[in-house]
């Protein structure tokens, strides 16, 4: 059963934690701003212990386990792939009871777009999640437009050299694909590394953006340079965290 000493030594951090049984099986995932605060309220909150499936959780929890994280956005996004990966027979069964959102990467466009839906379809688009938090979710596809110039318009592009690009571009919000700014090779490359971030390989993104930097740096284009590192510390300061461990 959880107890009081399972709580104590928890970091005040955000991360991801995971409730074991005595016999090591992974009963729960969950995500949290705060490691100690989340798991300290399953203690405390009698509202909701009274409701059965958490109060079996609570009971059958033996172990608690965490790994601290960068962010709750990075705590989002690794705990959907740990839930994905595990199948943690409690998360299986309280999934049913919300509507979960999932991210959506078009890559059955030739310029895609990422947007949240809540149902995979056929489509032969890239889908991630589902995530436990539809604010989180919205959160992690603003930091990723930040971060990236996605486009965020509706319908197909065809590329038109001589069309008016949308004030997005002008914010450096939008590479215009619409307006033949950035090639179909070059866009893909830039929701290839969106799909790296979405699946936790920030370090490989890191390393891939340092090299294109540095290439855009002797060769006396600096702007461009300056653009990668920013979106090089954008990632570090939201997704990577240097001391990430798990007990």
């Amino acid at each position: 059963m959880l107890t009081k000493e399972m709580v104590v030594n928890l970091p005040s951090l955000p991360g991801v934690y995971f409730f074991l049984s005595r016999s090591g099986e992974i009963l729960y995932i969950g995500k949290a701003k705060s490691l100690k605060k989340r798991v300290r309220s399953y203690l405390y909150n009698s509202k909701q212990n009274r409701w059965g499936k958490i109060k079996r959780l609570v009971q059958h929890a033996t172990q608690v386990e965490y790994q601290v994280c960068a962010s709750e956005l990075e705590a989002l996004l690794l705990e959907a792939r740990l839930i994905k990966h595990h199948q943690p027979r409690y998360n299986t069964s309280l999934k049913s009871v919300r509507r979960s959102p999932f991210i959506k990467i078009s890559t059955n466009e030739d310029f895609p777009k990422v947007t949240i839906v809540f149902k995979e379809e056929a489509d032969k688009a890239r889908y991630f999640g589902p995530y436990s938090s539809l604010r989180w979710t919205r959160e992690v596809i603003e930091v990723l437009h930040r971060i990236f110039p996605i486009r965020t318009c509706d319908g197909t592009i065809t590329p038109l050299p001589d069309f008016k690009p949308c004030f997005s571009y002008h914010l450096k919000r939008c590479q215009a694909p619409c307006a033949a700014k950035v090639n179909r090779k070059a866009y893909r490359a830039m929701i290839n590394d969106v799909i790296r971030i979405l699946n936790g390989k920030y370090k490989t993104v890191i390393k891939k953006l340092t090299m294109e930097r540095n290439q855009e740096a002797i060769a006396l284009r600096f702007e461009r340079a300056a653009a990668l590192q920013k979106r090089i510390e954008q990632i570090e300061r939201v997704f990577v965290y240097l001391d990430v461990h798990r007990r």
